[in-house]
């Protein structure tokens, strides 16, 4: 069960490296990323009944910048700005745009005699874009729409520039775990992991720390030290994991394969891939932090085009008759589309932080599993939430390092047969 912890982590952190989570019940407004504020005597904005997003109407528009009336007659909310003028009739499913009328699938209502508007038609109306931002609660109006795909890809093109980086990563899982007493109880584990990766030849170091804490009892462990290159078409990877005494114990193990040397070298074959797979970007507005105003960009990444470039290895993978290898198929073959936050320096337009809830990828990948684990190991992994963020620090300023020795004469682990004579 250890090695296919470990198999199944190793995975989640190399897919992250090849491409800030909050809590909160306030709904926010945000408006070219200025926070709109409210209070008792204007009101907040809530969800109905229908989770439709009700704001404020007075205090959202004028700080959109437009004109505000009040038909009391008609019992409609006017907005004007420039040459539109949007009127919101209460309780019904349409809104005046220039007296033309648009369906909306949710009414403006009067609620301790304030009036509320259904934002998104509206704000659509005048011509700007909305969007909603689950992981900070928080509702984006920008009004001058911004490309997001072609902000993404731009920052995507920069980093396959990059000589080198360090990476910082976090990882928060939650799992439930049977205690002493075998009574089933939620066992919190942080993983840190700190990398450093050069690009031109590829080589990687990582180290790995984990805090698990169940029912207040915590444990310390140093989990692996990790070391990889791509040698020509050789991608040669040593991990060393401590024994029952605390000493490392490294393995070896070397992969030949022609696709892992054309993706390294053809950068832009390799950003051509990313944007094929790139199936929804949105723009989550501008933040500060730490002196720099960062674009915060969601990117959903569908995982078929990776799905279809690795399909002679899964095929392989299914037919070796190895149980581990049979695993790796079904859990590859059961990976649908990965949404993940990235976050963006204006000024440099370099990808700086990445924060992802992992848990719907795990929990896919799990799916895929079937009858290969026990009911009650399988139930706990499709229980197992996991959200990761990864900073990008020091690029073209890492410290050079070399793989140590006692990792060099490591014994070599035999490849999973499903791998030989694969070709790219």
């Amino acid at each position: 069960m250890k090695k296919k912890f470990v198999f199944v982590l190793s995975l989640v952190l190399i897919l992250a490296l090849s491409s800030v989570v909050f809590a909160n019940s306030e709904i926010i407004i945000r408006i070219d990323s200025e926070k709109v504020e409210f209070n008792e005597d204007l009101g907040f904005p809530f969800l109905d009944e229908n989770s439709r997003t009700q704001v404020p109407f007075k205090a959202t528009m004028e700080k959109y910048g437009a004109e505000v009336e009040w038909d009391n007659e008609n019992q409609t909310a006017i907005a004007k700005k420039g040459d539109i003028t949007v009127k919101v009739p209460i309780g019904e499913k349409f809104i005046l745009k220039n007296d033309e009328k648009i369906a909306t699938d949710a009414a403006a209502l009067v609620k301790s005699g304030r009036t509320y508007l259904p934002i998104r038609p509206v704000i659509e109306a005048f011509g700007s874009e909305v969007q909603w931002d689950s992981k900070l609660n928080t509702v984006v109006i920008t009004t001058e729409p911004i490309d997001a795909k072609e902000v993404l890809l731009n920052a995507y093109a920069k980093s396959y520039e990059w000589k080198n980086y360090d990476a910082n990563m976090n990882m928060d899982m939650t799992m439930p775990a049977p205690n002493e007493k075998g009574e089933i109880q939620n066992m919190q584990i942080q993983m840190d992991m700190k990398m450093t990766a050069f690009q031109d030849p590829l080589k990687v170091k990582g180290t790995a720390d984990m805090v698990m804490d169940l029912a207040g009892t915590k444990l310390s462990q140093h989990v692996m030290d990790l070391y990889y290159n791509l040698d020509g078409n050789k991608f040669v990877m040593y991990m060393g994991m401590p024994n029952a005494n605390g000493e490392i114990e490294w393995v070896k193990q070397t992969q030949e394969n022609e696709l892992f040397a054309a993706l390294n070298k053809d950068k832009k074959e390799s950003l051509e891939l990313n944007k094929e797979a790139i199936k929804d970007v949105k723009f989550f507005g501008k933040y500060e932090e730490n002196g720099k105003t960062l674009l915060r960009v969601e990117n959903t990444t569908s995982f078929d085009v990776y799905q279809e470039m690795l399909g002679g290895y899964m095929d392989m993978l299914s037919s070796s008759g190895k149980q581990e290898d049979i695993l790796a198929a079904n859990m590859l073959a059961n990976i649908g589309d990965i949404t993940f936050v990235i976050y963006i320096d204006e000024e440099t337009g370099e990808i700086v932080k990445y924060d992802m809830d992992l848990t719907p990828f795990m929990q896919s990948m799990f799916e895929g599993m079937g009858e290969q684990l026990p009911p009650e190991g399988l139930e706990i992994l499709k229980n197992l939430k996991v959200k990761m963020e990864m900073e990008i620090l020091n690029v073209n300023k890492a410290k050079d390092f070399e793989i140590p020795e006692e990792a060099l004469k490591a014994l070599e682990a035999p490849a999973p047969k499903a791998l030989e004579g694969l070709e790219g």
